[in-house]
C-alpha cells in the first residue's frame, strides 16, 4: 500500500538559534532511517483505516496530475469510463461537492471536471510526481471521496 513521499522531505525539529527557533534543512523521505519510515508508513496506515479506505482492485489506470499542492493533487484519469462503476458513480459525487464548496468560496473556476485525490503520501517511494506528469494508480474509496494510490509517474 502507500509508500514514500514523492521525494519530498520530511519536517525536523526546531534547533534554537538566537532564540528565533529556525528549523533544520528538510531531510528526503528516501534518505530517512528505516526506523522513521516504518513511523511515517504506520501514521499514514492509521489515516487510511480512520478514513474508511477500500481498494478498489489491482488494476491501474493512466491520468495526467491535474494540480499539486505541498500534501495532496488532482489526477484526472485519461479514459474514466474504465474505472469501475461504483468508482465513476463516487467520483461524480465527490466531484460536485467539490464544486459546490469551490463555488461557495469563490472559485468556480475549479472541479469543472471528474478528479481523483491524490495524497502525496500514497505516491511510490522515491518518485517525484508534478503537475502535467502522466501517472499511473490504483484507485480507492473511503469516506471522503475517490483516491489513488500506488502512483508513479509514466515516465519513471
Amino acid at each position: 500500500m502507500g509508500g514514500g513521499k514523492g521525494g519530498k522531505g520530511v519536517k525536523q525539529p526546531l534547533l534554537k538559534k538566537g532564540g528565533n527557533g529556525e528549523r533544520a534543512p528538510r531531510v528526503p523521505y528516501s534518505e530517512l532511517p528505516e526506523e522513521r519510515k516504518a513511523e511515517i508508513r504506520a501514521k499514514h496506515e492509521a489515516r487510511a483505516a480512520e478514513e474508511g479506505r477500500v481498494d478498489v482492485g489491482t488494476a491501474f489506470y493512466t491520468g495526467t496530475l491535474e494540480s499539486r499542492g505541498r500534501n495532496y493533487g488532482w489526477i484526472k484519469p485519461a479514459q474514466p469510463f474504465k474505472l469501475p462503476k461504483n468508482v465513476q458513480a463516487k467520483m461524480r459525487e465527490m466531484t460536485a461537492e467539490k464544486k459546490a464548496k469551490a463555488v461557495e468560496n469563490g472559485r468556480a473556476d475549479t472541479f469543472d471536471q471528474g478528479v481523483i485525490y491524490l495524497r502525496m503520501s500514497d505516491v511510490a517511494e522515491g518518485i517525484k510526481v508534478n503537475a502535467g506528469d502522466a501517472v499511473q494508480f490504483r484507485v480507492y474509496m473511503d469516506s471522503q471521496g475517490v483516491g489513488a494510490v500506488d502512483v508513479f509517474s509514466e515516465g519513471q
